[in-house]
């Protein structure tokens, strides 16, 4: 590949934190690498964090340089990181290690979004550019429906700017439980959706037909029509099942509200 297309870019990843863990105890951490590289500056790992109420936080940051291909078409070429989820906990008295699943994003596709942070609406552009884009994915090669919050941002330093990035995907990205309930269509390919969390097995059966996720989504609406009976300070329904999905306790931001005695 000739130099003129070739460009150099500045990989800041951030990888989060992990909710929805089945189990509540052990410790979790994550390999990631770029397949097109063997470079040692390619390949990473986080700490071993403990697992802490189903979530784990790694708060884990790595910034790399890494090169981009322009195609003869013109369009920045596929550049994948992977992430690799592993869990390690004691079964029997000695230690297991299982793998949880991976995610693998095409860093081309978060060029263009990147270059766009500073001038979006919002927080201030040095904590936007600071972050990159920040997004919760679904893992593939899963049995469970945990979710990573990771962050990639890419700054241009080298090499042409006649080029343009394929568009970001939303595909993997992970929009709540809401978005799950209001939405009759099945998810594309029956992959991995939010199941129950709850019971003796660490990890939960796999939804691979469209059939079966109709059906969850039925359970889902008549639970919710069921409703419930809302006391001044408390979440409706579905607004209670997003939070705890979110990593919280049900009550929201504002927390359990405070109960007051009558003198």
């Amino acid at each position: 590949v000739s130099k003129s297309r070739r460009v150099r870019f500045e990989l800041t990843l951030r990888i989060i934190d992990l909710n929805n863990v089945p189990l509540v105890s052990g410790t979790s951490f994550i390999k990631w690498h770029l397949p097109s590289s063997t470079a040692a500056e390619h390949r990473g790992r986080t700490n071993k964090c403990p697992i802490r109420d189903h979530r784990v936080a790694y708060e884990y940051e790595k910034q790399v340089h890494v090169r981009l291909t322009v195609g003869k078409d013109g369009m920045l070429q596929e550049c994948s990181v992977e992430l690799e989820v592993l869990q390690e906990y004691n079964a029997s008295g000695r230690g297991e290690r299982i793998r949880l699943g991976a995610v693998k994003l095409n860093l081309a596709e978060y060029v263009e979004a990147s270059e766009a942070l500073p001038s979006s609406p919002g927080p201030a552009p040095s904590e936007l550019h600071e972050e990159g884009v920040v997004r919760r994915y679904l893992m593939q090669e899963s049995k469970i429906n945990s979710t990573l919050k990771v962050g990639i941002h890419m700054r241009h330093i080298e090499g042409t700017r006649d080029y343009y990035a394929p568009p970001l995907r939303t595909a993997p990205v992970f929009g709540g439980i809401a978005g799950i309930i209001s939405h009759s269509e099945p998810v594309a390919g029956g992959g991995n959706i939010l199941a129950d969390t709850d019971g003796p097995d660490a990890v939960h059966n796999f939804i691979s037909s469209n059939k079966e996720v109709g059906e969850m989504l039925d359970m889902y609406r008549r639970s919710l029509a069921a409703g419930w009976s809302s006391q001044p300070g408390e979440l409706q329904a579905d607004e209670c099942i997003e939070d705890i999905f979110a990593g919280g306790d049900g009550w929201g931001k504002h927390g359990r509200p405070q109960l007051t005695h009558s003198q």
